[in-house]
């Protein structure tokens, strides 16, 4: 059992590299232990140093900050992939878009941001559901940008849409403007996700995308925006973000799933520890009824033998 549980902890490369460190191994004794590229262990050594749990001794030297128990305690708790706090989600972004199906928008008063060619854009902000900024499209659709804020849930996003869809149309009705409501679609989506562990992973202004072959998840039934994933850093320093709300479901539930599964696998290793420390006495047991078949096999012949003379 003992065997077990301590190969279990080797899984863990930040008690692994806390516990060489504690020993005063190099740098290249480190990664040369664990197998492990110097690039991925500089990552892990750049975390627990921003963490406050090491520092520099020398070249290519570390020393724990800490006490050791204290510091091995703290990092379990913070171990990458296993921890049970949701990180922050952002609406980076939302943009839906209303034809206008009658009536001319009064936009004297609205403002002017850039000038295209054949006609001039203009806007108008609303104080109301968490701040709105409505776009009029040459009077023949709107755009309703949603400001940028921090969610508790992917529900919420759909709740937003619907009330401003419910919103928006009254509003413009009291203007004479009538809305198609049943046309309205999705045009921009955007849901941000912080991972603070994996800051410094890019380098800055870069930004990796992902094709995820498929149309995002719809809002409204007009929606058609072709799913992707994308890492960049805004609007935190390491932000995983998509337009599709499959995806960030996913993504939210990964860490969760991942405990989950450490968990099972941890009773399974406990389950085959057990196995393993009966093992020989199994074995016996299966010898010796193996023998006493044998015996009763032999008599058996024996007397079918006895019978034929």
């Amino acid at each position: 059992m003992k065997e077990v549980k301590k190969r279990s902890k080797k899984l863990d490369f930040y008690l692994c590299i806390i516990d060489e460190i504690k020993h005063s191994n190099s740098i290249k004794g480190i990664y040369t232990k664990l197998d492990i590229s110097k690039q991925k262990l500089n990552y892990y050594i750049t975390f627990l140093k921003k963490k406050g749990f090491i520092k520099k001794m020398g070249y290519g030297i570390w020393g724990l900050c800490r006490d050791y128990e204290e510091v091995k305690k703290e990092v379990k708790k913070i171990s990458l992939g296993t921890k049970g706090e949701r990180p922050t989600t952002n609406l980076h972004a939302l943009q839906i878009n209303f034809p206008i199906l009658a009536g001319k928008i009064r936009d004297k008063e609205w403002k002017i941001k850039e000038k295209l060619n054949n006609w001039i854009p203009k806007y108008k902000k609303l104080n109301i559901l968490g701040g709105l900024t409505i776009k009029n499209n040459n009077n023949k659709s709107i755009t309703v940008f949603v400001n940028s804020r921090d969610i508790k849930s992917l529900e919420e996003i759909n709740n937003l849409a619907f009330k401003i869809r419910s919103f928006i149309f009254d509003y413009f009705k009291r203007e004479g403007v009538i809305l198609d409501v049943f046309e309205c679609r999705t045009s921009n989506l955007n849901i941000a996700t912080e991972d603070k562990e994996a800051e410094g992973m890019i380098k800055k202004g870069e930004k990796l995308e992902l094709d995820l072959l498929k149309k995002a998840e719809k809002i409204f039934k007009k929606d058609n925006i072709d799913g992707k994933a994308w890492i960049d850093g805004s609007p935190f320093k390491f932000s995983a973000e998509t337009n599709d709300l499959e995806w960030k479901r996913e993504y939210l539930s990964m860490p969760f799933r991942i405990k989950d599964t450490i968990e099972v696998l941890n009773s399974m290793a406990y389950n085959l520890s057990y196995v393993a420390e009966n093992y020989k006495s199994h074995v016996s047991l299966v010898k010796e009824g193996m023998k006493v078949f044998k015996k009763l096999n032999n008599r058996l012949l024996q007397t079918k033998l006895t019978g034929w003379i």
